[in-house]
């Protein structure tokens, strides 16, 4: 299981260049961006003190380098995939955010198994499964309207830091 975080990254990168629309990276990189800053805005706010996930160092990866290596390689390669095959219809839209949804699900749940991530101050894996299911719906919804998905993800994060009582660096 120690290099399952490995295996992801090397399975996303693969994925992302063989069948990802990686030649139209650029109409995917503001959601790139968009998810970059939200992680990493994640990693400030919690300090290394109050964690609701995180991800666990192992055989080559500390925990700051599993969070470069999932920020900066990992989501970008998932956000091409996803925004690649991204239906115009929105019939089929729903069917494909479940899809991913659960694609993601089945990702954290290895993950978890693997002990690659933990949960702590009340987040646990049924937390995580509407927060991927989340996530989806907000990629797509930057993809077609990033202003205003910059505002909702704003009343998302309000919200989590109160419910959950994450303190404010």
């Amino acid at each position: 299981m120690f290099l399952l975080r490995v295996l992801l990254c090397i399975t996303l990168v693969v994925c992302c260049w063989k069948i990802g629309d990686i030649k139209n990276w650029r109409l995917y990189y503001p959601t790139i961006l968009y998810l970059i800053v939200n992680n990493l805005l994640y990693i400030f706010f919690v300090n290394g003190k109050y964690f609701l996930w995180k991800l666990e160092p192992d055989f080559l990866l500390n925990h700051t380098f599993s969070v470069l290596v999932q920020t900066f390689i990992n989501f970008p390669c998932i956000v091409i995939l996803f925004l690649s095959y991204l239906p115009k219809n929105r019939k089929n839209q729903i069917m494909y955010l479940l899809i991913s949804g659960v694609i993601l699900v089945c990702i954290e749940g290895i993950m978890f198994i693997g002990e690659k991530i933990t949960y702590h101050n009340g987040w646990n894996f049924w937390s995580s499964i509407a927060f991927n299911f989340m996530w989806v719906i907000m990629l797509r919804f930057h993809y077609h309207k990033p202003i205003p998905a910059w505002l909702v993800s704003f009343l998302f994060t309000a919200f989590f830091v109160i419910f959950f009582h994450v303190p404010l660096p």
